[in-house]
């Protein structure tokens, strides 16, 4: 997700980018190849790496005017706002650089006398940069007066949802301070923003910037707290900037930090200069890097420079470490594919300097690939560029393996995809929009929780998501995602059977279903009465308000109902849990009397059957017209036109294993997540079609977000649905109650051979292996407090069900091709059937 500007596009030619002369690519070695155990470089991290551990939080704060003088938000208030801040220095040090970011346009003025100026262009998604002027000569002995006059400009256009993020993204924020250092050193600050400035949105008097200036009658400014205080600071991009500003993380204390090397160096050009020892990058060889340019600054064009391939996405920001006795100055740009790194890098061209034996930044994102050119700094030696990597600390619980290697790693990508979006809460993706999105939630919350079990980022995400009471609005303003947060919630609740969390969305969980009832229409169709975005999918007539979206988001809305009254019975809200079933009877009455069509099917579009089917809006008899009308088409057509995200893919293949057709949906996982997999994928995209163009230059045809190019993801948690798929459907693991108290476990080998792996509930590991020898072997191993409902194969009707070897009494379902055992208390069962 989601609904982002379209930034001026600035595309660079790839000659420019890779001259003449340049090595393209390494045919010998070909494509840097990951063993699966390996594809995650932050499985094992320990507390020692934690932001919380390596980094305190930086003292300077955000500011800005008044509230009550200044509203906030306003897009069209481009007014000059004034700051002021006298200080005290004891004596002028050797060196003294101001710092400035926020607005995006500014004029610094220090003891009377102006010192810089800049006007943000935003071009690229990075609303927020960092401007430094050597103000040595300006300081005196004593007292001094920093005054600002700043416009907080255009939006920069992401998706910041919160408050802070907000107003960081649309420039009403103000970070300042002098330190009394070089540029790029860290010192104790002379001066900084915090809640001792004053500010006026009034024109003041001539002389406003000098020391002596009367300012009494300004307010005190609105003190917005630390610039990494606060998590909402760290979303959506909105901070990307910052990484210039001296000491600037920018990370919660909850991630940690991890060094990689890159796996291969590639494409050294030396443009002007010499570049040395480039494979000291990747850890072989000895020595340093080194750069030589035959004067003290070349232009960008006659730059040496190289690209790190880091072998796969990851999350983090370049680091470069300078071992020479004098400054140097370099661009990093980033791509999830290398293309994009050449031609249109998605946060553009960044400056880095590096102060003379200093260590420096790039900006925060996810990346495969970064070029480095080398622009100033005659003769320079680098210890290192590497990726400090950023991640959250997991521990990989649950498993997956078969017969299938292909399968095998479509579920590892998967997992190592939602990993890469668990930051500053759950993202939709680590590149854009790195924001909280529901429906993101709804499928990439489904694999964190069967494979990492996490807790902390699940419920914070949520809660934030959903927003303080009263609920007034819908979740990410989509209808469809309000009704996923229901969904979000019982899948949660399902798997981990907290109480002290669904007690603390009680109240919110009725406001928001109350909420959503304002979108139907008095035949209990939802006819998007509170004119929100009912969204579905980036699919013609899925993403607008039409008809195809409005059925589908009906669907969707039965399920949070059924689910609402689910949890509320839970609960013991008996008289909210049923008028939330009542609603939701009424809505799947008004579908069944308006939707069907003539076939009795919901149309022939996969998305709203899909959805029909998962959420029980369909009925059973309704299976085979919906299969034969819609469904059956998965896989069989050349090509879609319509588009179908692997997003909605995920419900696709749900819908299909409900019905029955488990076989044909594997078969369409293989051409699917498995196409991208034999592109090469690293982690799975947001929006791919197995009848793409294929081969280099691939990013700039997927499409996604209503347009195509490399602004589409390559890391997007929402297309992780294969993983949870296959723990569902192959292992068959599926919880019925909170917290795994009782759990179906219908495991189906669907051709494979043999297929095993392991769940994490609150009571231990579960564990399900199904093997095919002569018959079918079915092993689990039970945790206690745990009752399973176990269906198996079996070779004939009324087959003996045997378990640990003695016949069991058993259930045939599924008119006689299985058969259902029972099994509570811990330990390990084997059932079979002859």
């Amino acid at each position: 997700m989601h609904r982002i500007m379209r930034f001026a596009s600035l595309t660079f030619l790839v000659a420019a980018l890779v001259p003449a002369g340049a090595q393209m690519g390494n045919p010998e070695n070909g494509p840097t190849k990951i063993p699966d155990a390996q594809l995650d470089p932050a499985r094992n991290l320990s507390s020692a790496q934690l932001e919380s551990a390596t980094h305190k939080p930086l003292p300077e704060q955000y500011i800005w005017t008044s509230a009550a003088t200044s509203p906030r938000t306003e897009a069209h208030n481009l007014a000059p706002h004034y700051f002021r801040r006298s200080f005290q220095v004891n004596s002028v040090p050797a060196h003294a650089t101001l710092y400035v970011a926020g607005p995006r346009q500014a004029a610094i003025y220090l003891n009377g006398k102006e010192v810089g100026r800049y006007q943000l262009n935003l071009d690229f998604p990075m609303g927020i940069r960092v401007y430094e002027w050597n103000v040595t000569s300006a300081l005196r002995e004593g007292s001094n007066a920093l005054a600002i006059e700043a416009v907080r400009g255009p939006d920069a256009g992401n998706e910041a949802g919160d408050a802070i993020s907000r107003d960081l993204s649309h420039g009403e924020v103000l970070a300042a301070m002098i330190l009394p250092a070089a540029r790029g050193l860290q010192a104790e600050p002379l001066v900084m923003s915090d809640a001792q400035w004053k500010a006026t949105t009034q024109a003041p008097l001539a002389g406003w910037q000098n020391t002596g200036f009367n300012d009494a009658s300004w307010q005190s400014v609105d003190d917005e707290g630390g610039i990494e205080s606060s998590i909402d600071l760290f979303q959506a991009n909105a901070d990307a900037g910052m990484y210039a500003w001296p000491g600037y993380d920018g990370i919660s204390p909850f991630l940690a930090h991890f060094p990689l090397k890159a796996m291969k160096v590639d494409q050294v050009y030396d443009g002007l200069g010499t570049i040395e020892n480039a494979q000291a990058l990747t850890g072989a060889g000895s020595g340093e890097l080194t750069v030589t340019l035959p004067e003290e600054q070349v232009s960008f064009h006659n730059s040496p420079q190289l690209l790190l391939d880091f072998g796969r996405e990851v999350n983090g920001r370049l680091e470069i470490e300078s071992d020479s006795d004098a400054p140097a100055q370099v661009t990093v740009q980033y791509g999830e594919s290398e293309e994009e790194a050449m031609i249109e890098p998605y946060l553009g061209i960044d400056p880095v300097y590096l102060p003379p034996h200093g260590t420096a930044f790039g900006p925060k994102s996810a990346f495969r690939y970064a070029i480095v050119r080398f622009l100033a700094g005659r003769d320079t030696r680098f210890r290192s560029i590497r990726l400090d990597g950023i991640a959250y600390p997991v521990k990989y619980q649950g498993s997956f393996e078969s017969s299938d290697p292909e399968l095998n790693k479509m579920w590892t990508i998967g997992a190592y995809t939602a990993h890469l979006c668990m930051q500053d809460d759950i993202w939709d993706a680590p590149k854009r929009d790195r924001n909280r999105w529901m429906g993101d939630l709804d499928v990439s919350g489904r694999t964190i929780d069967d494979v990492f079990a996490d807790h902390f980022l699940m419920e914070d995400t949520l809660n934030r998501l959903m927003g303080p009471s009263p609920v007034d609005r819908h979740v990410n303003e989509i209808p469809g995602y309000s009704a996923f947060w229901v969904s979000g919630e019982t899948e949660y609740y399902l798997h981990f059977g907290s109480m002290k969390q669904l007690e603390s969305v009680h109240a919110r969980l009725v406001q928001l279903l109350d909420y959503m009832e304002k979108d139907l229409n008095d035949q209990n169709l939802f006819a998007d009465l509170s004119r929100a975005w009912p969204f579905v999918d980036w699919s013609p007539e899925m993403n607008g308000d039409d008809a195809q979206s409005r059925m589908a988001t009906q669907f969707e809305y039965y399920l949070a109902y059924k689910d609402g009254a689910y949890l509320l019975n839970i609960l013991h809200d008996q008289s909210n849990a049923q008028r939330m079933q009542e609603k939701a009877d009424a809505l799947k009455a008004a579908a069944q009397r308006s939707l069907l069509d003539a076939q009795g099917s919901f149309g022939d579009r996969w998305q709203p059957n899909a959805f029909a089917v998962i959420s029980g809006v369909a009925n059973k008899d309704q299976y085979a017209s919906i299969w034969h009308h819609s469904l059956s088409d998965v896989g069989h057509v050349a090509y879609n036109p319509y588009i179908i995200t692997p997003y909605y893919n995920f419900y696709v293949i749900t819908a299909m294993a409900d019905m029955g057709h488990r076989s044909q949906a594997l078969d369409w996982i293989r051409q699917y997540w498995g196409g991208m997999v034999q592109e090469g994928a690293t982690s799975y995209w947001e929006g791919y079609d197995p009848s793409w163009y294929k081969g280099d230059g691939f990013h700039e045809s997927l499409q996604a977000d209503n347009m195509s190019g490399f602004n589409v993801s390559l890391a997007h948690g929402w297309s992780t649905g294969v993983t949870p798929w296959l723990m569902a459907q192959v292992l068959g693991i599926q919880p019925t109650a909170g917290g795994f108290a009782n759990v179906d476990i219908r495991p189906d080998l669907l051709g494979l051979q043999w297929a095993r792996g392991a769940e994490p509930t609150p009571h231990g590991m579960l564990k399900v292996s199904i093997r095919k020898n002569a018959g079918y072997e079915t092993t689990i191993d039970l945790p206690a407090g745990v009752e399973a409902r176990v269906s198996v194969p079996v070779p004939i009707p009324n087959a003996t069900i045997k378990v640990n070897g003695k016949p069991t009494a058993s259930t045939p379902v599924e008119d006689g091709k299985r058969a259902v055992v029972l099994l509570s208390g811990e330990g390990q069962y084997v059932v079979t059937a002859d």
